[in-house]
């Protein structure tokens, strides 16, 4: 069967919720509680079966994964020249360095204030804070375009499941 990687990754999610939930239910109904002379009320539970389930979900999972892996270390992004893969760190990277020039466009070019001892004491920023402000809106157009391409990218490629 082919899917696009936004399939699989939404397949991989369902997957995982599929596979959270029985193990919920086993955390729940894999053991019984009862008086000394009550009737033991007996849920559906088998071992076995509760441990195929799993097997049977994580063999899917581990499937998609790796095709989704694959696709994403050969296929190339438009506009870019990068694969997939490439581009999910490149991502990352550049929101490091927005995360960055966010915590220097707070500073003052030049900030004043009175130590505890009642001396005045300077701060000048080493670069331009009104530049920093500029790059940032260049990066933030770049991430945007770069998450637009990621994004078509999985929408377009098609693997095989």
């Amino acid at each position: 069967m082919k899917i696009c990687n936004s399939e699989a990754m939404k397949i991989i999610k369902d997957l995982e919720q599929k596979r959270q939930a029985v193990i919920y239910n086993e955390d729940n109904r894999s053991r019984l509680s009862y008086k000394e002379g009550e009737e033991k009320v007996i849920c559906k539970y088998n071992y076995c079966e509760t441990r195929k389930k799993i097997a049977e979900i994580d063999e899917r999972i581990r499937k998609i994964k790796h095709a989704l892996a694959k696709s994403n270390c050969t296929a190339i992004i438009d506009g870019f020249k990068i694969t997939i893969g490439e581009a999910l760190v490149y991502l990352a990277q550049l929101n490091k360095e927005y995360s960055q020039m966010e915590v220097l466009s707070n500073y003052s070019k030049l900030s004043r204030r009175i130590t505890a001892n009642g001396v005045l004491e300077y701060t000048e920023c080493l670069y331009d804070p009104d530049e920093v402000l500029s790059d940032m809106e260049s990066l933030h157009t770049k991430i945007g375009k770069l998450q637009v391409a990621i994004d078509r990218a999985n929408l377009t490629t098609m693997i095989e499941i």
